[in-house]
């Protein structure tokens, strides 16, 4: 089954029976603009995710440099396993950017090529 991208653009305006090349050519817009958006907060929200845990690290790297001299034994064992895991939730995190950041154009791209062969619009807009 197949997403129908455009039902709720449609389903705004009143799911019209006609269509007009007006009509067409916003709804195109309105979806890609959407997308557009959805993109832009997913690629927010995966740099803050990533920027809150480098604040976490550093934060506790600092309190470390301050602290070692009196730490024990197992105090530094938490503290090389939290860096541990903080770098390898840093690490995923830049991935995860990286991979958005390359997929969102061609996502982008494939909206609209979508949009243009959708039978709804593809009169109007080609």
């Amino acid at each position: 089954m197949e997403l129908d991208y455009l039902a709720p653009f449609l389903a705004r305006i009143g799911d019209p029976a006609q269509m007009s090349a007006e009509l067409a050519q916003q709804l195109k817009e309105d979806c890609l603009e959407d997308l557009k958006q959805r993109l832009i907060d997913m690629a927010n929200l995966i740099q803050g995710r990533f920027e809150k845990e480098t604040q976490q690290l550093q934060w506790k790297q600092n309190w470390y440099q301050q602290n070692q001299t009196t730490m024990t034994k197992e105090e530094e064992e938490e503290y090389v396993s939290y860096c541990s895991e903080a770098m390898f939730r840093i690490h995923i995190l830049e991935e995860r950017l990286n991979r958005h950041k390359e997929l969102a154009p061609q996502k982008y791209v494939a909206l609209e090529s979508r949009l243009r062969g959708d039978n709804r619009l593809a009169e109007f807009l080609n």
